[in-house]
């Protein structure tokens, strides 16, 4: 498996099959064991995707949490925690968000080269707050 590169999917599910509620307060579906045990895997991967809906919505971290797991991604020369990606076509998205706020992984959003066009020309919020790196990566795709 070390050849290919591989994903993971993982979901909070209720046992009635949802994913979450339809309030705008966020549903926690997971306890303290589970967190732990995402937060193991997630300082294993390189990079951790969520839409920007969940940007939006959930507004997530997306940061490995235990001191040690950070420590033990230094010392493999990792940043602390992965490089965090979205998806959006409205680049509607906040840049006090935590998505881009916390943390000191780089941050990539994608979108089509026309909402580049138009988060550039209207300056649109999160234009005004991404890392130069990140803005010439986008622009250049």
């Amino acid at each position: 498996m070390h050849d290919r590169p591989y994903t993971l999917l993982s979901c909070g599910m209720s046992i009635d099959g949802y994913l979450g509620s339809a309030s705008p307060r966020r549903l926690e579906l997971s306890n303290d064991a589970d967190f732990d045990r995402v937060d193991a895997v997630r300082a294993t991967c390189d990079a951790i995707f969520v839409g920007a809906e969940t940007v939006r919505l959930d507004n997530p971290r997306l940061l490995v949490r235990s001191p040690a797991r950070r420590e033990e991604r230094a010392a493999r020369g990792l940043a602390p925690s992965p490089i965090k990606v979205t998806v959006t076509e409205r680049v509607e998205l906040d840049a006090r968000a935590d998505f881009f706020a916390t943390g000191e992984a780089e941050k990539l959003v994608y979108c089509a080269s026309s909402g580049v066009v138009h988060a550039v020309q209207t300056r649109s919020l999160w234009t005004s707050t991404m890392r130069s790196s990140t803005r010439s990566s986008l622009a250049s795709r």
